[in-house]
């Protein structure tokens, strides 16, 4: 427990509390609690240092042990933390379900807490995965009741930014881009909650901002974000949204400036997406082919642009992202549109609107058919 807490935020009793677990099983053999310490290693191994290699070993051997130890107790802890760290490197899409499958073993067994951190992070990857909004909403809906029932405020407040995320997109707020509703009030929320949520509250920002056309405050939010993670022992990455988001917000900030120039702290992004790419090529090939596209386009390289637009609509397309194949086709609109090519800009316009629908983001649907030529 000392271990997961003391990953999250800026703790003196982390290492230590690393270390312990390791020892007393090298010290006193392998026992339950063993598995349920490989697991929360190979999370954080994945987390903090980046061994995804070394975190699938050590996650293997926990799930080795919790079968062969027959550790029910700890089953519901030991998948959640192993298929977390799976999700750095796997298809979202089998993680969600497996996330799932933890949850409903915690509420068997009675290990409520962990079933409702299980919950959240299938929250969380239904919605990178592009799973469609409005079964994520009655899903989330269920775990906050749970939560609230159980007295799970932890998980409920991390829940909650995502939760009035979706409603935002659904079309269930006043604003789109202020994370402001029926869940949470954004600068309340921000001003009261711990470090993680207020990073996590800050990186939905900027994407919502970004995805509304809203560039400036989605680098306000960026900035936001840097400056209160100043002091964290891992920054928070959600599986390469955030370099990914990072990216895409200084090179639209930068082509709406006609600035052709790669700055180094943009060079540092498009380093850390190469490094997931050949890691986990399937969750984030097309996130950089998009990157690459829109660098092209900066960089006047048309020739390339298209091709890589191309290409990232169709790497999104095959892994399944529905959300971000409709972002792929809508930049893919915005630079045809930029060059005059009117016909394959309304192809791609009217591409990204039907995915969007059918992703359920009626309020992106509706901001691009007032802002784009159709």
């Amino acid at each position: 427990v000392l271990a997961q807490f003391g990953f999250q935020i800026k703790s003196n009793h982390f290492p230590f509390a690393l270390n312990r677990m390791l020892e007393l099983t090298l010290i006193y053999g392998v026992c339950e609690e063993s598995c349920a310490a490989l697991a929360i290693i190979s999370f954080v191994t994945c987390g903090i240092h980046g061994d995804w290699n070394g975190s699938s070993r050590t996650g293997e051997i926990a799930l080795l042990l919790l079968e062969r130890l027959q550790a029910n107790e700890y089953a519901c802890i030991v998948t959640n933390m192993v298929n977390i760290a799976k999700s750095w490197t796997e298809p979202l899409g089998l993680i969600v379900k497996q996330l799932f499958f933890s949850y409903k073993i915690g509420m068997q067994t009675g290990a409520i807490h962990d079933a409702m951190i299980s919950a959240c992070g299938y929250c969380y990857n239904s919605f990178f995965s592009g799973v469609d909004l409005l079964t994520l909403e009655k899903d989330i809906r269920r775990f906050r009741v749970q939560m609230s029932e159980y007295k799970q405020i932890t998980s409920l407040h991390q829940l909650t930014p995502l939760a009035q995320t979706v409603l935002n997109l659904i079309g269930h707020s006043e604003n789109p881009i202020e994370l402001t509703g029926e869940f949470m009030t954004q600068s309340e929320f921000i001003e009261k909650s711990n470090q993680p949520f207020v990073v996590q509250t800050l990186i939905f920002c900027s994407w919502l901002a970004y995805l509304f056309g809203e560039y400036e405050i989605a680098s306000s939010a960026i900035s936001s974000r840097n400056e209160v993670e100043k002091n964290s022992i891992k920054k928070i990455e959600m599986h390469g949204m955030v370099p990914f988001i990072d990216c895409l917000v200084y090179l639209a900030s930068s082509i709406k400036r006609k600035q052709n120039n790669l700055a180094s702290e943009l060079s540092e992004k498009l380093e850390e997406m190469k490094k997931l790419v050949s890691y986990s090529p399937r969750n984030n090939q097309h996130r950089m082919l998009l990157i690459e596209a829109e660098v092209a386009y900066l960089k006047n390289d048309f020739d390339v642009a298209m091709e890589k637009y191309d290409a990232a609509i169709i790497a999104a397309e095959l892994i399944g992202y529905i959300h971000e194949q409709a972002l792929c086709n809508e930049k893919a609109g915005d630079f045809f549109l930029s060059q005059g090519n009117m016909t394959r800009a309304t192809s791609h316009y009217s591409n990204a609107i039907d995915l969007y629908r059918k992703w359920g983001a009626q309020a992106k649907v509706d901001h691009l058919c007032k802002h784009v030529p159709l």
